[in-house]
């Protein structure tokens, strides 16, 4: 059996789809969906305020109830990379223990955390809770694997740029355990040099913020994914076709993304094509949740896609990051996607995201 974590919509109707589509799968099943309020105190997290659902906590009190009527768990994504430094101070801890147990009595089952010492502290009054470490971690190796056990985590997210790394991901298992959880949807440019400043952009932002400040990272993401033809077959997607590879060293544990963009009826059409473990069409319609991240998207064949992650598979050391020289990331771009359309619209999206960042 093999769980999915999904981002939440604070929907009962999709709580009831959701526990429909359990029903009818014996190898799969959604175990948890993960949000947080987004008003009030302590509502930093991995995502953009201003992009997620507005929910109070008497909100989030009503969803547990559905929750629990459909078995299904909810975690609460307490993952901001930064504080201001109010997990050490001593005024900030009493209120922030006073929230997790308000939290924990309405019926969370389980908190994602990256600020190490908020993990300990939420561990040392409430040691019956399940932390899970936040991709935000950057948990890349069977060592980080084994710090995070020692503290008494129960579930990590690697980072999602080992996604084909088998040897280290099988690594991580054998050291780590059943609760290795893998994204499977990551839509960031693989090893893209703003990542961690994106985090720490998206800690710092409040329920209000301009445009331009809003999207610079993104921008900045984006423009690393359309200045190469392979740059979205670099990414760290994993197909439906290609779970099998991930379960046969252990995996069992897989995740969405998608909370900033929430919208229950494709994100059960998502998981219905991950359970099926087929999927025609687009890719990147699949890992947007059928809900594109901009207008300059190609289409990618998904089927012509077959094959492809066999390499990493069987070969741990097949990939060097060094694309101009393999060319093997390049054969499957020009196998799966009209290149003369990609390199239309790389030119337009560099242009236009250019011109933005010019009118800063």
């Amino acid at each position: 059996m093999i769980n999915f974590s999904i981002p939440c919509d604070f929907n009962e109707t999709t709580l009831s789809a959701l526990s429909k589509l359990n029903a009818q799968y014996n190898h799969a099943r959604v175990s948890e969906v993960y949000g947080q309020v987004t008003q009030g105190e302590f509502i930093a997290s991995g995502r953009m305020l201003s992009l997620l659902p507005k929910v109070t906590i008497k909100d989030l009190e009503t969803y547990m109830i559905f929750c629990n009527k459909y078995g299904i768990k909810f975690n609460y994504t307490l993952n901001a990379s930064c504080m201001n430094n109010l997990e050490f101070d001593k005024t900030a801890n009493v209120q922030l223990i006073r929230f997790i147990r308000i939290l924990i009595e309405i019926g969370v089952s389980s908190f994602t955390v990256t600020l190490p010492r908020l993990i300990e502290l939420i561990l040392e009054h409430f040691p019956e809770i399940e932390i899970k470490a936040s991709a935000i971690c950057e948990i890349t190796s069977p060592d980080k694997a084994k710090h995070y056990k020692e503290k008494g985590v129960k579930r990590i997210v690697v980072d999602p740029d080992i996604t084909r790394r088998f040897r280290i991901l099988k690594n991580i298992v054998d050291t780590f355990g059943d609760g290795v959880e893998i994204i499977i949807n990551n839509m960031c440019t693989k090893n893209c040099p703003y990542k961690m400043f994106h985090y720490n952009h998206e800690a710092h932002s409040g329920a209000q913020s301009n445009d331009i400040e809003s999207q610079y990272y993104f921008h900045m993401c984006t423009m690393q994914k359309v200045k190469n033809q392979n740059g979205y077959i670099r990414m760290n997607w994993i197909r439906p076709e290609d779970l099998i590879y991930y379960e046969q060293i252990g995996i069992r544990h897989f995740k969405l993304q998608g909370r900033n963009n929430p919208n229950g009826t494709k994100i059960v059409n998502t998981l219905r094509h991950y359970f099926d473990r087929q999927f025609n069409g687009n890719l990147l319609e699949l890992i947007t949740l059928f809900s594109p991240y901009n207008a300059f998207q190609p289409y990618i064949d998904n089927s012509k896609l077959d094959g492809f992650i066999q390499r990493f598979y069987q070969n741990d050391s097949f990939c060097s990051n060094l694309c101009e020289t393999c060319g093997y990331c390049l054969e499957y771009a020009k196998k799966s996607i009209d290149i003369c359309q990609l390199d239309e619209l790389n030119k337009k999206a560099s242009r236009l995201i250019k011109s933005m960042l010019c009118d800063r």
